[in-house]
């Protein structure tokens, strides 16, 4: 029996679980079990790591228009995000990572520079789009993954994530004799560097409850 603990890059795993199930947002008992999943009938589970920003609930103004004020705390996908991350860390050997996601300013968006790349005009409020950038994820992982290889806490660390960042410390993770596997769920454009530094790639069906739509109470 090995010793395993399942780290879930929870921007990625919610984003493949999205498109996996028809375009349905996947609940907290679902990331659970597809987590649980990831691990084969040899293998324990020591802990599974969750790392996610909450997200951002303050509210901001259209520079162009004062008028557009959003309460990001009370719209429909950060009240989503909470309750499925409070209900995921109350789960059995789950350990949720908190990272920070942060207002970056305002930004044009993709559609607005293809139409002021083709048709020159004054900038209106329509064409901003608020940016946001998420700070500390990458890094609690890769600490995780160093901190689980050097103190030869786990045979095998399942990293499932799409993002060939973790690279280094992958690296770090085989020299100490821990094995790393890369569950890709699916995605495409996994970087190559991603794939040849991982032990196993591991192809993870959809636990069977996952293909049941959830009830209201979910």
């Amino acid at each position: 029996m090995k010793t395993v603990a399942v780290l879930l890059d929870g921007g990625f795993v919610l984003w493949r679980l999205y498109h996996l199930l028809g375009k349905r947002h996947a609940t907290a008992e679902e990331v659970y079990d597809f987590a649980r999943a990831c691990a084969t009938e040899d293998e324990e589970i020591f802990r599974i790591y969750y790392y996610d920003c909450p997200p951002y609930q303050e509210t901001i103004t259209n520079p162009l228009d004062p008028h557009e004020v959003i309460n990001y705390g009370r719209t429909g996908t950060a009240i989503r995000k909470l309750d499925l991350q409070r209900k995921l860390v109350m789960k059995d050997l789950v350990a949720y990572r908190k990272g920070d996601l942060g207002f970056d300013g305002w930004g044009l968006s993709r559609t607005a520079e293809n139409d002021l790349f083709r048709n020159p005009r004054e900038v209106n409020a329509q064409d901003l789009k608020p940016k946001f950038r998420q700070k500390q994820v990458d890094i609690k992982i890769g600490l995780d993954v160093a901190w689980l290889a050097s103190k030869h806490i786990v045979d095998r660390i399942i990293l499932v994530t799409g993002d060939s960042d973790f690279v280094p410390a992958m690296k770090f993770a085989r020299r100490e004799g821990t094995q790393v596997i890369i569950v890709p769920m699916g995605h495409k454009y996994i970087k190559k560097a991603l794939l040849e530094h991982a032990d196993f790639v591991r192809h993870v069906p959809l636990p069977a409850p996952l293909f049941h739509t959830p009830t209201q109470n979910a």
